[in-house]
């Protein structure tokens, strides 16, 4: 497939108009301007949210596969749970034969945070993905799963794949 895209006033993004790197990052960066309100709103980083998110879905997640689950580094991620739970939002347990495994739950706090950020999340996934037809969403995160979940793109593993 040879997509040429232009600019509205006729500059060409040639080869990047195919290019998976340079495309991710304008919608990134057009996704990131659109949720500042949001981060702003709940007063919350947007690691926040997607740890809330998973742990409330999951309960009793271990770090080391939330952190498969979010691909971030364990320093990274280890250092984001401790602010959580100093802020009272998540509680670590140690459960089952391994103790150096922690369980990680939502605090009540966490649990009410939580709750209006996901209105508000479902509401700006709604705006962001109006120009996209329910089958055209359904296609988006069908290939965007495929490409996360296949092994030979990068190295650093990720979130759908197992250790």
């Amino acid at each position: 497939m040879k997509t040429t895209r232009e600019t509205p006033s006729g500059l060409s993004f040639g080869r990047l108009s195919e290019d998976i790197a340079f495309l991710t990052r304008i919608l990134r960066t057009k996704i990131q301007e659109r949720n500042s309100g949001f981060f702003a709103a709940h007063d919350v980083a947007g690691g926040e949210v997607a740890v809330l998110n998973l742990i409330h879905t999951n309960p009793g997640l271990t770090q080391k596969d939330l952190s498969h689950m979010v691909v971030l580094r364990k320093s990274a991620l280890t250092k984001l749970i401790n602010e959580m739970e100093r802020s009272g939002l998540i509680e670590r347990r140690k459960e089952g034969s391994d103790k150096r495994l922690n369980a990680l739950y939502l605090t009540r706090e966490g649990t009410a945070r939580l709750a209006p950020m996901q209105s508000d999340m479902t509401a700006l996934q709604e705006e962001l993905l109006a120009p996209l037809s329910p089958a055209e969403r359904a296609i988006l995160f069908e290939l965007l799963w495929k490409l996360i979940d296949d092994p030979s793109v990068g190295s650093s593993g990720g979130p759908g794949q197992t250790s």
